[in-house]
């Protein structure tokens, strides 16, 4: 008997490390940071490019990252990126033949929230905008 109040006692303590584990994992996997608004884009120099120049830029840049056209209006693209059916972000890029500008619209599974004022999600969203501007800009 005394075995057995020794098992359930084990029992007992290895549950309690798998669930507050869960918990602990479930605080990392909800990572956020400030949800950071893209700057407006201008481009400089010698070059001026069209409109429609500046659209097919945001086009085959975003296709070349795995962002895909979802809906398009004059002046305006809307992208979406999908990471894997588990991570989606949402976002229209307006442009015209001085620059372009990305805002947010949408996302799921991103932690996205708002409190007073404050645009809070999940770090890897930036990090795919940052990639987005780069990769418009001529960048690698």
């Amino acid at each position: 008997m005394g075995i057995q109040k020794h098992i359930g006692r084990g029992t007992a303590l290895a549950t309690a490390a798998v669930l507050a584990l869960a918990l602990h994992s479930g605080t990392v996997h909800a990572r956020a940071e400030a949800l950071a608004d893209a700057p407006q884009v201008v481009f400089s120099g010698a070059y001026v490019p069209t409109a429609a120049q500046v659209r097919d830029r945001i086009i085959l840049a975003g296709q070349s990252l795995g962002w895909v056209v979802t809906r398009e209006a004059p002046g305006v693209v809307e992208l979406q990126y999908d990471k894997q059916g588990k991570h989606m972000a949402h976002i229209a890029v307006r442009y015209d033949h001085a620059g372009y500008k990305i805002d947010y619209v949408s996302s799921y599974n991103l932690n996205y929230a708002e409190v007073d004022g404050n645009r809070r999600i999940h770090p890897n969203y930036n990090r795919w905008i940052r990639n987005l501007i780069q990769r418009i800009s001529g960048g690698a």
